[in-house]
């Protein structure tokens, strides 16, 4: 009996141990999840590099290099910041866009605007953004946001497109950039977007959110899409990917590369964040897409 209790004791003492041990690692892991979370993955920047070949492209524009940027919500020019100009004057692209989510408040613009300008002189190429969701919180009336993109405009050089499209020019071809206003509070026209746009077009369409998608994918001049808005999912659980993505599609489109009918979208996980500053498992994104016309493949007879 004595052995009995004696036994059962260094057993009790062993499942003690075992849970002990087991909080102090947890309570490691989720220490460490913290500090990773907000104070090392938000100062990042993961650059992913695509190549998209399509059939549709216009000879003149293979070899088009694009960088996007997505969701600055920008506060103050963080090293990440600093790392995608520093990316964005080695790359050397063609064309910088940025899809949507500037700003937060309309009191905070001077960081943005400081930004613009820097990475504008870096990338030596045209730059133009769209506008997202969290524009239109910081600029609520028409006239508000129009003064806000007049400005934008004027001290950065950089071009706005909301709903409206422009023709780019190269090696004697045309390609359309279009953008759209923000779809995810209903600012999206794409029959305006799209106006003037030929059907048998190369359209490289720009919008904020992925909320779209499967209209842009009917659009048969749109042949690749960028879009941003998600963050990715901001946070990130392993085997899981998003927790959470503010979209009417769910973690559907959280981030990466997609393919409806004969139309590429990519999401960018964006460089900033919204509601908590976290990072988990995401860290700020810049992409590079190069367009490429498909190798033909010669037959043997």
């Amino acid at each position: 009996m004595l052995r009995d209790v004696l036994t059962g004791g260094r057993q009790g003492m062993s499942r003690e141990t075992v849970f002990k041990a087991a909080a102090t690692v947890l309570g490691a892991i989720a220490g460490a999840a913290v500090v990773d979370g907000f104070l090392r993955e938000p100062f990042q920047l993961d650059v992913t590099r695509l190549t998209i070949a399509s059939p549709w492209l216009p000879t003149g524009f293979d070899g088009l290099k694009i960088v996007q940027l997505s969701d600055l919500h920008l506060h103050h020019i963080s090293r990440a910041y600093r790392t995608a100009i520093d990316v964005i004057r080695r790359e050397r692209p063609h064309l910088v866009v940025i899809t949507g989510d500037l700003v937060d408040r309309s009191e905070e613009t001077s960081a943005c605007l400081a930004f613009l300008a820097e990475l504008r002189a870096a990338a030596g190429a045209p730059v133009v953004v769209v506008p997202g969701n969290w524009d239109h919180r910081a600029f609520p009336t028409k006239r508000s946001i129009a003064a806000w993109h007049e400005r934008l405009q004027a001290e950065t050089g950089i071009r706005v497109l909301a709903n409206q499209n422009v023709v780019l020019r190269r090696g004697g071809d045309r390609m359309w950039l279009v953008g759209t206003d923000d779809p995810y509070f209903g600012h999206a026209d794409l029959d305006a977007s799209f106006k003037g746009v030929p059907d048998t077009a190369f359209a490289l369409v720009l919008t904020h959110a992925p909320e779209a998608f499967e209209e842009l994918a009917e659009r048969p001049a749109a042949r690749l899409v960028l879009a941003g808005h998600t963050h990715g999912g901001q946070v990130r659980l392993p085997f899981v990917g998003a927790v959470r993505v503010p979209s009417r599609y769910g973690t559907r489109f959280a981030r990466g590369l997609f393919k409806l009918g004969d139309t590429f979208f990519y999401v960018n996980a964006g460089m900033g964040m919204s509601h908590l500053p976290i990072r988990f498992l995401c860290r700020p994104e810049l992409t590079v897409l190069t367009l490429k016309k498909p190798v033909a493949v010669a037959r043997s007879v």
